[in-house]
């Protein structure tokens, strides 16, 4: 997908500021780059463009995506068996411990410390700890998938809501869903996503102030209080009116016009915009917080280091730090729904700046980064069947087959079976 002359103007003056070596006269080096998911292919293709137009010495090969986070990890852990692993790849936040557990990942403190111009780069040091394992930085936050509420204006103008004052909590989302669900004609209300990963509900139980274990790792915490009145809350949506819908269901329905709310992830933002054009107006809403002590995974995507050839190893440091830098953040915002980590980038004026004027749809992710946490991953090597766990609980909750107390400690004792000890 070409860049547009909006995106090229927008970030040249970040060009100007981002320290660029000049590329030299000796034999090209080329790197392969992994990614998921397939849906944001145009953002990795004008990323890879933009980086090679300042690196002519680097060319950059993207592999075939795949569909899922869970997907590319599995994928890449094959691949390090074989010995056939791209040199980088853009993982899921909570996909990155389990190649640090492989010891697939490199780690890029020595990059980090020996560069003189990352100081300046513009990604802090809070961010960066997102994706830090055992006191070291396997990979670097690049775009970052902030949960949010997705309107269909439309539908919430039909069901006598005002876009230009949508609900602040649960009961009035629910309440406005139940409004949209009651116009008939194949119209659906509120959709709240709980299957995706695990990130889901993770942002649940971090809304009402939890976490999924203690610091030390030695004691499971979402079997508290949070993650009870987030199992309350998928209750009371299966019984107020949530329709039954897989995910991706839920998704092309909204798409489709026929849904008039979804919770889902900002970096779904410029899918829905695209399929929203001519058909029904858009407004991101902010995912109601439930206690001041609110913190959210930050879910999307950070980018680790795979190759252990010293010459390839240079070649995508550089391309790690064009992709975190103020030009790759600003190519990244503009072709996702995805929020930024570069606070150069969002500070410059006629860059990100400008732009989250012209598109206020963006600003609202970007607005809620001060709430950010790491996307939790849990010890061991049963992340992916936890995950699963997790989430077949949520689905027994939400269809009304298991109350949630009883599905809380059952849950909690799942989990604890596939811990290590």
């Amino acid at each position: 997908m070409p860049l547009s002359r909006r995106i090229f103007l927008s970030t040249a003056t970040a060009m100007a500021a981002t320290p660029i070596l000049k590329a030299v006269a000796h034999p090209e080096t080329t790197i392969r780059v992994s990614y998921a998911p397939a849906a944001l292919k145009g953002l990795y293709e004008a990323l890879a463009r933009r980086f090679m137009d300042t690196r002519p010495d680097i060319k950059v090969v993207l592999d075939t995506p795949v569909a899922t986070y869970d997907d590319l990890v599995q994928q890449t852990l094959r691949q390090s068996i074989t010995k056939q692993m791209p040199d980088v790849s853009h993982q899921g936040l909570n996909q990155i411990r389990p190649l640090t557990n492989r010891r697939t990942a490199v780690p890029l403190d020595g990059f980090i410390g020996s560069d003189p111009t990352w100081k300046t780069i513009g990604v802090p040091d809070a961010v960066t700890s997102w994706a830090s394992y055992s006191g070291k930085t396997y990979g670097l936050p690049f775009g970052i998938s902030i949960p949010v509420l997705f309107y269909n204006t439309d539908l919430v103008k039909k069901a006598g809501g005002d876009p230009n004052s949508l609900p602040a909590d649960w009961d009035g989302v629910i309440e406005l869903g139940k409004k949209i669900g009651a116009l008939g004609q194949g119209i659906s209300g509120l959709y709240v996503e709980y299957t995706n990963t695990g990130w889901s509900f993770q942002t649940l139980v971090g809304s009402f102030g939890g976490r999924m274990m203690s610091e030390d790792e030695k004691k499971i915490e979402f079997d508290g209080p949070p993650g009870l009145q987030s199992l309350n809350l998928l209750q009371r949506l299966g019984r107020e009116g949530q329709p039954a819908f897989e995910r991706d269901q839920a998704r092309q329905a909204f798409r489709a016009g026929t849904l008039g709310i979804i919770f889902t992830s900002s970096s779904a933002l410029n899918s829905y915009q695209q399929s929203a054009a001519g058909k029904f107006d858009l407004k991101v809403g902010p995912f109601p917080i439930s206690s001041a002590n609110a913190k959210f995974p930050a879910g999307g995507n950070g980018i680790v280091m795979l190759t252990d050839d010293p010459a390839k190893q240079k070649a995508a440091w550089e391309y790690v730090k064009f992709a975190v830098g103020p030009v790759g953040q600003s190519v990244m915002v503009q072709t996702s729904g995805y929020a930024p980590v570069n606070t150069v980038a969002m500070e410059d004026a006629v860059g990100l700046g400008k732009f989250f004027e012209q598109h206020p749809q963006h600003r609202v992710a970007a607005q809620r980064l001060s709430l950010m946490t790491g996307w939790y991953t849990f010890p061991g090597e049963n992340n992916s069947k936890i995950i699963k766990t997790i989430e077949d609980h949520c689905h027994l909750v939400i269809s009304q087959k298991k109350d949630p107390a009883t599905a809380l400690s059952s849950l909690t004792k799942g989990v604890d079976a596939l811990l290590p000890h």
